[in-house]
C-alpha cells in the first residue's frame, strides 16, 4: 500500500508543462474537447494528417495552425509522394484496362488524397473549432452539470472518444498486418505458379503489390521504405476519417446529454421558476450552435465518408464469393469487409446519436403540469422539438437514425446491379505479365 500511495503520488499524465509566463492550469482532466480529442489528434499527426502544434497543452488558445512547424512540413511531404504515387496508380490502370479491382484501386487513392488534403484545409481553422467548444463547455464544465453528469455515466467524454478511437485504429492496425499476410501467401502461389528464376522472392513481392512505380525505379530498402511508409499511412487515413467524425460527434451527443441528466436529476420539474427554464435553453442553444457550426465545418467529411464507405462495401461485397489463392487471403478479405462494415455502422450511429440525444428533454417538458407553463418553458419546447440539430453531408443527406436502413437498402440495390451487369476481376496470383 505504500508503494501504490507513493508511486500516485508522483505519477502524471505527460501532458507538457505550460511555458514560463503563461496561466497555470491544473494536470487532470478538466472534461474539455480539446483535451479529450488531443491524442486522437496525435494518432493523425503520425499519418501526416492535422499539422496543429500544442495540441496538447491544457490552454486550447496554445494550438494553433503553424505553416514553418515539422508536423506541417511532414504532412506536405506526404502529399507530394502520394500525388505523385496516386498518378502512377491512375495511369496503370487505365493501361491494364478497368475492373472492379482495378477501379476500386483508382478510388481508394483519390479518396486518400482527398482526405488528406481536407485536412490540411481544416488545420488552419482547429483553433476556431476548439475556441466555439470553448464558449459552448463554459457552462457545462461547470458543478451545475458536471457533477450531475458523473452522477449518470460511468465514462467520461476524454474516456468515450479515447476507448472507441483508440479501439478502432487498433482493428485498422491488425487489419494492415493481416494485408501484409495475405500479399506475402499469394506471392508464394505466384511462385510457384509462374516459375520466375530471375528475381528475387521480395522483389517479385513487391513489383506485384505495387507495379506501378516498381517497375519503373529499382526495388531496394530505400523505395521499399518508402512505399511501406506511404501505404500504411494511406491504409490508416482510410479509417481515420471515419474515427475524426465519431470523435466530434461525441463531443456533441455528450453535451445534450448533460442537459438531459440535469434535468432528470430534479425531484422536480412542476414548480421551477422562469428563470431556470430561461437559462437552460439558453445552455441547449449553446449546445446547438456548436452542431450547426460542426455542420458546417465538417459537413464535407462526412460527405467524402459516406460516399467511400458505401461504395468499399458493395465492391467489396460483390468480390465476397469469389475464389481466394489462400486461406490467409480469405481470412484478411473478411476481416476487411467486417471492419469496414462496423466502422461505418458506428459512424452513422454515433452521428445520428447527435439528434437522438437533442430530443430527449421532449418526455420530461411535456410532463409539466400545464399550470406551470410559462413563456420560457414554451420557448424551450419549441427549440427542441422543432429545432434540426443534426449533422449532414453538406445538406444532400442528414445523420439520423433512418439513415442505416436507408443506406443498406441502397446497397442491396448497387449489389444486384453489379451481380447482374459486371464480371468478376480473374485471379491476381496466378498473373505473370509483371516480368
Amino acid at each position: 500500500m505504500k508503494l501504490l500511495a507513493l508511486t500516485s503520488r508522483h505519477f502524471q499524465l505527460p501532458w507538457p508543462q505550460p511555458r514560463k509566463g503563461s496561466a497555470a492550469v491544473s494536470s487532470s482532466y478538466h472534461g474539455s474537447f480539446h483535451q479529450a480529442i488531443a491524442p486522437v489528434l496525435f494518432i493523425g499527426q503520425c499519418i501526416a494528417l492535422m499539422p496543429v502544434v500544442e495540441i496538447f497543452n491544457h490552454n486550447f488558445r496554445r494550438a494553433r495552425f503553424k505553416p514553418l512547424s515539422a508536423r506541417f512540413l511532414y504532412s506536405m511531404l506526404y502529399l507530394a509522394i502520394a500525388g505523385v504515387y496516386g498518378v502512377c496508380t491512375c495511369r496503370w490502370c487505365f493501361v491494364k484496362g478497368l475492373d472492379v479491382t482495378l477501379f476500386g484501386d483508382s478510388v481508394f487513392i483519390v479518396v486518400v488524397y482527398m482526405t488528406a488534403v481536407l485536412f490540411l484545409l481544416i488545420a488552419p481553422q482547429w483553433h476556431t473549432v476548439l475556441k466555439m467548444f470553448n464558449e459552448c463547455e463554459k457552462v457545462m464544465l461547470r458543478d451545475a452539470y458536471r457533477k450531475v453528469t458523473e452522477r449518470y455515466t460511468r465514462f467520461n467524454l476524454a474516456w468515450q472518444i479515447r476507448l472507441i478511437a483508440f479501439g478502432i485504429m487498433l482493428l485498422a492496425v491488425i487489419e494492415d498486418s493481416l494485408s501484409f499476410n495475405s500479399a506475402y501467401q499469394g506471392n508464394v502461389v505466384n511462385l510457384q505458379f509462374c516459375n520466375h528464376s530471375n528475381v528475387t522472392f521480395w522483389e517479385n513481392f513487391y513489383i506485384r503489390e505495387h507495379p506501378q512505380v516498381l517497375r519503373n525505379i529499382p526495388v531496394n530498402f530505400g523505395s521499399v521504405l518508402i512505399i511501406e511508409w506511404l501505404n500504411k499511412c494511406m491504409r490508416l487515413t482510410w479509417t481515420y476519417l471515419d474515427v475524426f467524425i465519431i470523435s466530434f460527434s461525441l463531443a456533441a451527443q455528450f453535451r445534450y446529454n448533460q442537459i438531459y441528466y440535469r434535468l432528470i436529476s430534479l425531484p422536480s420539474v412542476a414548480s421551477l421558476p422562469s428563470t431556470f427554464w430561461r437559462n437552460i435553453r439558453t445552455d441547449y442553444l449553446a449546445v446547438s450552435q456548436l452542431v450547426a457550426f460542426l455542420d458546417d465545418k465538417f459537413g464535407h467529411l462526412i460527405l467524402l465518408a459516406c460516399a467511400n464507405d458505401m461504395f468499399f462495401i458493395a465492391t467489396q461485397l460483390f468480390q465476397g464469393f469469389q475464389r481466394r489463392p489462400a486461406f490467409a487471403t480469405m481470412i484478411y478479405y473478411w476481416y476487411s469487409l467486417s471492419l469496414l462494415i462496423f466502422r461505418t455502422l458506428c459512424m452513422l450511429y454515433v452521428g445520428s446519436g447527435i439528434h437522438v440525444a437533442s430530443m430527449s428533454p421532449l418526455t420530461i417538458l411535456r410532463n409539466v403540469p400545464s399550470k406551470n407553463w410559462g413563456l420560457d418553458l414554451q420557448r424551450f419546447m419549441d427549440d427542441v422539438a422543432s429545432g434540426d440539430n443534426t449533422l449532414s453531408g453538406k445538406k444532400f443527406f442528414y445523420l439520423r437514425r433512418q439513415i442505416i436502413l436507408a443506406m443498406a437498402g441502397t446497397l442491396v440495390t448497387y449489389e444486384l446491379v453489379l451481380m447482374d451487369q459486371i464480371k468478376q476481376a480473374p485471379d491476381g496470383s496466378k498473373d505473370c505479365s509483371y516480368f
